[in-house]
Parts: C-alpha cells; sequence; structure tokens
C-alpha cells in the first residue's frame, strides 16, 4: 500500500512540477454505422476509467437495449468534437494578439466538463450530472454569445474586458444574442431557455425530492439500472448545442476536399472536411438534417465561403505533396496520413492558445493564505468584499 501510495504521490508531484501536456488527435472513422468506442472519441485511454465505468461502458456497447440511443449519443459526443474544425482567428480589433484565440476558450471548457459528466454516469453519480450539465450549455451559450458580438463589433474588447475585468453581461443579454435573430431559431432558443431552468430546477439549487437521485434504488452514490440510461440526459442538452454551432457555422453542414484546394496551407478554420460533414449529418435525424441544410444554404456565410472555396484552383497531387512540411512533421506517407496529422496539429494549436491565459493564474498552494481555520478567518472575514 505504501508503495503504491509513493508511486501515485510521485505522478502528481511530477503532473504539477512540469509543464502540462495537450493532446490533440483526428481520427478516421472508416465505419459509417458506428463512429467507434467511447474512450476513442473522447480521446482518452481506458486507464482513465474505473472498473465500474469500464463494466457500465461494456453494457451499453453490448445490450441491446440501449444500442439505438447509445448509438446516437456516440454520434452527437462525435459532432461535438468535429464543430471545432471550423473555429477560426479573424483580425478583429485587438489589444493582446492572444485574444484571437481565446474566443474559443468557452468551447474547450465545456468539453472538459462534458467528459467530466459522461465519467459520472459511468460511475454511477447521476446528481452530478445536471450540475455539469448547467455549466456545459451554459459555456456553448456564452461561446457562440460572444462569436457573434465579436462579428459585430469587429473587436476583441467585449472579449478581453470579460477576461480581464472578469465582466459578465447580463444573462437575458447572452440569451438573445448567440443564434441569428430569424424565425428559423426561435425554437432553438426556446429549447436552450427551457433546458437552462430545468436544470436550475433540478440541480443548481435545493431540488424537491421529485429530483433526487435516490429514486434510481440506491441511497449511495453507485450504479443501479436506472442510472445506467444517463446518457440520454447528457444527450438531450447536447442536441441544442449542436444546433447553436450548426446555425452560427453554416460550413459544418457542407464538407470540402480541403487539400485539394490548399495542400497544406489551408486558412485556420472555416472549412471541414468529408469525414467531418458525415459526422455532423449522423448526429441529426433524417428530417433534421433535411431543415439545417436548407437553412444553411440560405445564409450570405455559406454563400460567401462556398464562393471563396470554388474560386480556388485544384492542386495537382504533386503541388499538394510540395507544401507539405517535412522538417517540421515528418515524413509524408500519404496525402490522407498528411491531412490526419495536420488537423490534429491544428485542433492542438488551436486549444492550446485558447487556453493560454491560464498561465496568468497562480496554482501554487503556497500562494493560498491559511485562512480556513476559524481563528484566521474570524480576524479576516471583516476584510472580504
Amino acid at each position: 500500500m505504501i508503495d503504491n501510495q509513493t508511486t501515485l504521490l510521485n505522478k502528481l508531484i511530477d503532473k504539477c512540477t512540469n509543464p502540462g501536456e495537450v493532446t490533440s488527435f483526428y481520427r478516421l472513422i472508416n465505419n459509417t454505422d458506428d463512429p467507434g468506442k467511447l474512450y476513442e472519441i473522447l480521446g482518452l485511454r481506458k486507464e482513465h476509467f474505473t472498473n465500474i465505468a469500464i463494466e457500465t461502458l461494456d453494457i451499453l456497447e453490448g445490450e441491446k437495449a440501449f444500442k439505438a440511443g447509445w448509438l446516437d449519443f456516440k454520434w452527437k459526443l462525435s459532432a461535438f468534437y468535429t464543430v471545432q474544425d471550423v473555429f477560426d482567428a479573424p483580425l478583429y480589433k485587438l489589444q493582446d494578439e492572444k485574444s484571437l484565440f481565446h474566443q474559443w476558450y468557452f468551447y474547450y471548457e465545456s468539453r472538459y466538463l462534458l467528459i467530466e459528466t459522461i465519467m459520472c454516469g459511468l460511475n454511477g453519480f447521476t446528481a452530478s450530472i445536471g450540475l455539469l450539465l448547467r455549466l456545459f450549455l451554459e459555456f456553448n451559450i456564452l461561446q457562440t454569445y460572444f462569436y457573434g458580438k465579436l462579428r459585430e463589433s469587429q473587436d476583441y474588447g467585449l472579449l478581453e474586458n470579460y477576461f480581464k475585468n472578469r465582466f459578465n453581461p447580463r444573462w437575458n443579454t447572452i440569451l438573445n444574442k448567440p443564434m441569428p435573430p430569424d424565425n428559423f431559431c426561435k425554437p432553438i432558443k426556446k429549447r436552450l431557455d427551457t433546458h437552462l431552468k430545468g436544470l436550475s430546477e433540478s440541480s443548481a439549487h435545493p431540488y424537491q425530492p421529485i429530483h433526487s437521485p435516490k429514486h434510481s434504488g440506491s441511497f449511495l452514490p453507485e450504479q443501479t439500472l436506472e442510472r445506467a440510461f444517463f446518457f440520454h440526459q447528457i444527450s438531450m442538452i447536447v442536441e441544442p448545442v449542436l444546433w447553436l454551432y450548426y446555425v452560427n457555422f453554416p460550413m459544418l453542414l457542407h464538407p470540402v476536399d480541403i487539400q485539394r484546394k490548399f495542400g497544406f496551407n489551408a486558412p485556420v478554420g472555416l472549412f471541414i472536411d468529408e469525414q467531418g460533414g458525415e459526422i455532423i449529418k449522423q448526429s441529426f435525424s433524417a428530417n433534421d438534417y433535411k431543415y439545417f441544410l436548407d437553412y444553411s444554404m440560405k445564409t450570405s456565410d455559406y454563400r460567401d465561403l462556398i464562393g471563396f472555396y470554388t474560386s480556388k484552383n485544384d492542386m495537382t497531387e504533386e503541388e499538394i505533396i510540395a507544401t507539405w512540411n517535412e522538417k517540421e512533421d515528418g515524413a509524408l506517407k500519404s496525402i490522407k496520413h498528411g491531412h490526419c496529422i495536420w488537423m490534429a496539429k491544428m485542433r492542438g494549436l488551436k486549444e492550446v492558445m485558447a487556453l493560454k491565459l491560464m498561465e496568468e493564474l497562480p496554482h501554487s498552494i503556497d500562494k493560498i493564505p491559511d485562512l480556513l481555520n476559524y481563528d484566521s478567518w474570524k480576524d479576516y472575514y471583516k476584510k472580504v468584499k
């Protein structure tokens, strides 16, 4: 036991003292009937899962009773990971060059919360799911709110003020801005508002007995048959979040052959590849896909970006290969191989830059005053504003 504790402690110390790491990935999905194992979709390893989580996953992957809903859930998760590919770095007015990518902080933070939510469900900790889903939903609404405001003003000032002064716009204001003000988006706004109110009632505040997790048949935080259906609750929230991105980024429904026009010098974001387009399509029902596809084709963003794409001449295979940076990215085995590396690289760079502001925050516990005991707190609390 002591050896195990020492080993774990050493690992934790190494993580704390050494530079942090961000792992990015891009997966080729060869089977359009199934996007793969959950841990692959989330970019995790099996060691991240407890024994009960692995047992729960085995049930979800193997039992017919879960199959349809579980498969739909995995496609929605895959689509949520795909939307990052259209995130760009627009050259708006700014005071800090890091603001070019800080705009996407909210998405990446929400993605972390989504992983924690799923982990709670796999382990039967369902009381935490609603709390995390509320945060997940708010972060994504904030993401599309700032996206719209910055495009409108062509200025990063509002975002910089948010991080520098911890300025928080009013929630009613935020809800009115995350999507275009048209009739197509009204049902989306209503669904978001309904979920926010429902999560607030059942999770964000002391709730009525009807919302107690004990109804699942256990008075302990453990897996039960009812709790194993946790993914339906998460899927219900992820769906309108995806709608938010689909109406703000219409090119998510219009995949292109990126290398054919740009080689490996493509613009950051703006477009998704053909596999990404298939993942997005699989996240819809057939009718919903048609609704959103028709809507997307009426937007000026679609017309402008597809016009820009088609205006570029097709590149030959030799011309595409010539744009590969072998010194930086290694030997090119094939254009498809290069595309996977390039996509993973772009995802990683955007995430690192989006979270760059974290370096400015103190993280060492020796910087926190010892005020937690009553003896110190009774003399200090009056100074707290």
